[in-house]
């Protein structure tokens, strides 16, 4: 299997300002970095996320909003819709808050590929995989049912805070296999 090493820490945990305020059934979406960001590029973009949703707003009204970041490439935002939904213009804005980072910081990095999965492998170590190569592994046995695998799935905080890594047998790709 051709994976690129080292792909993700997930210890390293850095959180939004209203992180632990949201509460826990709180909307969240998540994105998934092409890489790691750099220790510069993490700074950068906590002062960026923070300034969005310090200003994130639906049809006028202030959302209550945070991000979390782990291992410098999962970021989670989360946003507690008890005291105001988003709209598609504001999950818009949030996208866009993301591309404009990515052009004016670090025009090679992409939050938005969905043909990479992020996994353990044999040795414990956080791996990159394409789909083709996650798949090919599955099926040789070197991705095991205990393989642990980042869970892009999550819909709501407190999902992603114990479920954001999930073993192969309980994660959407069981599913497809």
């Amino acid at each position: 299997m051709n994976d690129a090493h080292v792909a993700w820490m997930p210890d390293l945990i850095c959180s939004g300002q209203n992180w632990d305020q949201l509460p826990g059934l709180s909307r969240v979406w998540i994105y998934l970095a092409d890489r790691m960001l750099s220790n510069q590029e993490q700074v950068e973009l906590r002062g960026e996320l923070e300034a969005f949703v310090q200003q994130w707003s639906a049809h006028g009204t202030p959302l209550q909003a945070s991000w979390q970041l782990l291992g410098g490439r999962a970021l989670a935002i989360g946003l507690d819709e008890g005291q105001a939904n988003a709209s598609g213009c504001s999950i818009d804005a949030s996208v866009a808050c993301l591309r404009a980072f990515s052009k004016q910081t670090s025009p090679d990095l992409d939050w938005f590929r969905r043909d990479q999965v992020l996994h353990q492998n044999a040795q414990n170590e956080w791996v990159e995989s394409s789909l083709h190569a996650f798949w090919a592994g599955r099926k040789a046995g070197v991705v095991g049912d205990k393989t642990l695998i980042i869970n892009p799935m999550c819909s709501i905080k407190h999902e992603w805070e114990t479920r954001s890594m999930v073993e192969f047998d309980q994660s959407w790709h069981q599913e497809m296999w």
